[in-house]
This record gives C-alpha cells, sequence and structure tokens, in this order.
C-alpha cells in the first residue's frame, strides 16, 4: 500500500480510494499542535510550501501527515524519504489515515519512476542513466497536489541529482501541471546560508519578490544579499559560524516569523538539552604520524593546505577510512567502559570497515570485562535484518549497537513498541559514541538524534584522535553545527557548541564540507 504501483494500478482501473480507517484520528502531542495550526494557514494563505524544522525526536512525520490531511484540495500526496524509512511512513499514514488521499511513499533514489521523457524510454536505461534523464528533462507522469520530502537537509546541495529531480518535480516545465504544496521537513535544515537554495520559494514568498529561476551558487548568493543577508564568509567562501546574528536575524525574519516555517528548541519542548563531552584518545607514536599523514593529505585535497601532490578525492578518503582503524581499539574500550557503567551504546561510524572493527574489537573488550559480548552492526549492507537488529538492541538483548544509519533510525531508551512484538525498548541510559568525525554539522546532529529523542536524554561522545588534525577537524566540524542550530533558532545549543569547540583550542581557518 502506498506505493507507485499501487496508485497507477488504481487510477488505470480507475479505482476510488480505499478508506484507511483510523481508530479516531489520533490526538497529537501538545507541541505539535501549533506548527500543524501554522501549516494549514500557509496553505491557505497560498504560500508555496513550508518547512519544518523542528528537533529530531519531536513527532514531524505527526505533524507533515496531519497538516496534509485537512487541506481538502489536496487529492494526491507524495512522500520523498530515505527507503529505510518508507515503512515507517506507510505506517504513520495507516495509524493517523489516510483522509480520502492518495498517498505514495518513494525513496529518493526511484524518483525518476515519477517521469516520462519526450524522446528517451526511462524504463530501458540504467538507474543512473535514467535519473540523469528525468532530471534534465522529465515529465511527471502522474500530477501531485502535495509534496512532502522528509530529511530535507538532503536538499542542501541544488546540483545533487535527487535535489534537480524533485526541483523537476515540484517546478515542472509544463505548463499543463500545477505546482504541488511542497513541505520540507528536517531537524537540521541547513548549515550556511547558500543551503537555503531549496527554501528560496518561501524567502522570496516572505519577501515579496519573484522565485529565482535555477542559480548559479554565485547567482544564488547576490539574490541573497538583494533580500538583505550579510554572508559573512572568508577569503575562501567558507561561511563564519561565529553565529552570525544578521544572517540568523534574516532566516528568522523571512521564514519564521512570516508564517512559513516552523522551528523551536529542545527546551522550548520540555525536551532535555544535549549532553556532550569530547574523549581525546592517545594513539602511539608510529600510528599518529600514520593518522597525521592520511589527514593532511585529504585537507590538502579540501585546500586547506596546498600541496603539489594533492590526490584525488577517493584516494584521499580511503586514506582516512585507513587511518580511522588505527582509532578503532581505543573507541572499543570506551564503549565497553559505558556498557561496564550501566549503558546501552550506540556507536555511529561513517565507514562500514569501521563499523565491522569496531563491533569486533567492542566484543571482544566486552568479553574480557566479563560483561555479555552482544554486539550488532547495523549497514546498509544487511538492509533485511536491520529492523531485527534494532529490535535486539532495544529489548537489551544486545548492549552495543555500531551503525552507518543516521536517519529514519530509533534507538532511544523507552520507546513505544521499540522491542518488537508490542514490546517496550529497555528504560537502560543510552549514551552515543560518536567514533568519526569526518562529517558536517547536519550530520553530527543527526548522529546525535538517535538516542536522544521523545524526551530521553542521552549522552553523546565525540571520540578523536588527541594532538593530531583530527582534533582541529572536530573542532570545526563543532563550529558548523553551531551554524546549524544558530540558523535554526536554537541559539543556546549553538553556544554550547562554540564552547565545545572552544575547548580543542585549534584556530578556525574553515569548515569540513557539509
Amino acid at each position: 500500500m502506498f506505493s507507485l504501483e499501487w496508485l497507477v494500478e488504481d487510477i488505470l482501473n480507475g479505482r476510488p480510494v480505499p478508506p484507511v480507517v483510523p481508530r479516531g484520528r489520533p490526538a497529537l502531542r501538545k507541541h505539535q499542535i501549533e506548527p500543524v495550526r501554522m501549516m494549514k494557514e500557509a496553505y491557505t494563505s497560498g504560500a508555496p510550501g513550508f518547512l519544518l524544522a523542528y528537533p529530531t525526536g519531536s513527532g514531524k512525520t505527526a505533524m507533515a501527515i496531519c497538516g496534509t490531511l485537512d487541506m481538502q484540495a489536496v487529492a494526491r500526496v507524495l512522500v520523498v524519504t530515505k527507503l529505510d524509512v518508507i515503512p515507517a511512513w506507510r505506517s504513520a499514514i495507516r495509524y493517523f489515515g489516510s483522509g480520502g488521499k492518495r498517498w505514495v511513499v518513494i525513496n529518493p533514489e526511484q524518483l525518476w519512476r515519477l517521469f516520462d521523457h519526450p524522446w528517451q524510454p526511462l524504463s530501458s536505461l540504467p538507474v543512473d542513466k535514467a535519473a540523469e534523464y528525468a532530471a534534465a528533462g522529465g515529465v511527471p507522469r502522474v500530477e501531485f497536489d502535495a509534496v512532502i520530502v522528509d530529511e530535507s537537509h538532503m536538499l542542501a546541495s541544488p546540483a545533487s541529482l535527487r535535489s534537480r529531480t524533485i526541483d523537476r518535480l515540484i517546478r515542472p516545465a509544463s505548463g499543463t501541471v500545477r505546482r504541488p504544496w511542497f513541505v520540507r521537513a528536517s531537524a537540521s535544515p541547513f548549515s550556511s546560508p547558500e543551503e537555503t537554495a531549496y527554501v528560496s520559494d518561501l524567502l522570496a514568498y516572505a519577501a515579496g519578490v519573484d522565485a529565482p529561476d535555477e542559480l548559479s551558487r554565485a547567482e544564488y548568493l547576490t539574490w541573497l544579499s538583494e533580500l538583505g543577508f550579510e554572508l559573512n564568509a572568508d577569503q575562501r567562501g567558507r561561511w563564519d559560524h561565529d553565529l552570525s546574528a544578521g544572517d540568523v536575524k534574516m532566516v528568522d525574519s523571512l521564514l519564521f516569523s512570516q508564517g512559513v516555517g516552523a522551528t523551536a528548541t529542545a527546551e522550548e519542548l520540555g525536551l532535555p538539552s544535549m549532553t556532550r563531552e569530547l574523549r581525546p584518545v592517545e594513539l602511539s607514536p608510529s600510528d599518529r604520524e600514520q593518522y597525521e599523514s592520511a589527514w593532511a593529505q585529504f585537507q590538502a585535497h579540501h585546500g586547506l593546505e596546498v600541496s603539489d601532490n594533492t590526490p584525488d578525492t577517493s584516494e584521499a578518503l580511503r586514506r582516512v577510512q585507513k587511518a580511522s582503524l588505527l582509532k578503532a581499539p581505543k573507541v572499543a574500550e570506551i564503549v565497553a567502559g559505558l556498557v561496564e557503567d550501566g549503558y546501552q551504546v550506540v556507536v555511529p561510524a561513517w565507514y562500514l570497515d569501521n563499523v565491522s572493527a569496531i563491533a569486533r574489537l567492542t566484543a571482544v573488550e566486552l568479553k574480557a570485562r566479563g560483561l555479555p559480548d552482544r554486539v550488532v552492526e547495523i549497514t546498509g549492507a544487511s538492509r533485511g535484518l536491520r529492523e531485527l537488529k534494532r529490535q535486539a538492541f532495544q529489548g537489551g538483548r544486545a548492549l552495543v549497537a555500531v551503525t552507518n544509519s543516521l536517519e529514519g533510525i530509533n534507538f532511544h531508551a523507552g520507546e513505544r513498541g521499540g522491542a518488537g512484538e508490542a514490546e517496550d525498548a529497555t528504560l537502560t541510559p543510552r549514551a552515543c559514541v560518536i567514533a568519526d568525525v569526518l562529517t558536517g554539522g547536519k550530520r553530527g546532529l543527526q548522529a546525535e538524534g538517535r538516542t536522544q529523542r521523545d524526551g530521553t536524554r542521552s549522552l553523546t561522545l565525540y571520540v578523536y584522535a588527541a594532538q593530531t588534525a583530527e582534533e582541529e577537524w572536530l573542532a570545526r566540524m563543532l563550529r558548523t553545527t553551531a551554524g546549524t542550530q544558530a540558523l535554526a533558532q536554537s541559539p543556546e545549543d549553538a553556544r554550547a557548541l562554540t564552547d565545545l569547540a572552544a575547548q580543542l583550542a585549534v584556530p578556525d581557518e574553515g569548515e569540513p564540507d557539509q
């Protein structure tokens, strides 16, 4: 149900919308009522869409569904979300009821299937080619009245394939297809003003100007300047993340104060603030030399250092991945120590090799301490077992989960039905140990949010190799995260992140890629 095939089959056969009747419309939580009201009001007022920028764990899925259900002119709704989150969305739609509408839930990699092409039969092409043709010249096969993009920060880069494909859907070339209402939902919508391009229609609507057409990066920044953005950046074009008050105020005045967006801090919702700690580890002199070498080459590639021997991206990334394995035994010791202290631990790591190494070494370390060596690995490589492994952790049958899945997966204590078969997750306190710091602000916040959800506090540890370039990179990442939180109107958390970065005592000369 709620698939593209289901929709097309019903349209071809002239079938009415099958009723999905809830057990009485479930009540929203208190803090969800206002953003749903704002969403409906924005739709009624003629705004082109809405940005729902609420914290992780606040129930954005429920808000997006309920905000759409009572829009009478909306008959077909498309939800774009990560593949692993599709079952959760379908379940939520069944729970709240379809509202007499046709819903399609699809993952970004399948968006090309929503298009025809004037002269190229997409179904006969390899998927990557079909997706490119759809983004460049596709014509929507089905007209949707509303499009909801979950984890909408995936659109922060306008040049990406998924951004161009969704833009094709939102702004179809054919004049006979009307533009759908566009809901964007993310706990970490953007880390810098240039990443606001995917909400440019909302900025334009609030400012009373025409929305820009497809613009280059430089042209978009010029457009923002004309709106009044300060755009503080260094000589290399990297954003100054010292909580630039002017740009933060512009985002607030054009999005959140004009009724085309809603945001809130964890404190405003009565959720606990994030508890973060830095955890340096010492490497042996030989390991540290190898670690530094890999990072130096990676930094050179990203323009942080000038080098005549800069490697290509893939080679630079492979070196950092290999170097990160040197830190894995130290990460395992920290994780085992937390289990010993009574925590269940989630370890986000960006590389598959790191996930496997940390899981294996943690099991060995737990066994050496006389603790159950129950560790699960959760990655895209084991998609079919992902939910069973997650439930094993949530039910306490596993004490540690090592994962590279950072969105749409819950590990918080007390999750209702989280352990499967209507069994709630354990109440054991959670800790999140972030093993790799090669990331931008949005990814860090998504990683933290896996264990701190629904008002449940969780400890987050950032593990880094002391006195190496990784320490500098972590400081930059924390400042980028502060910028993300500042632009989402969460100043207290932004200041806390800036203070944490200052503890690393490294110069602020830029930031990592987003």
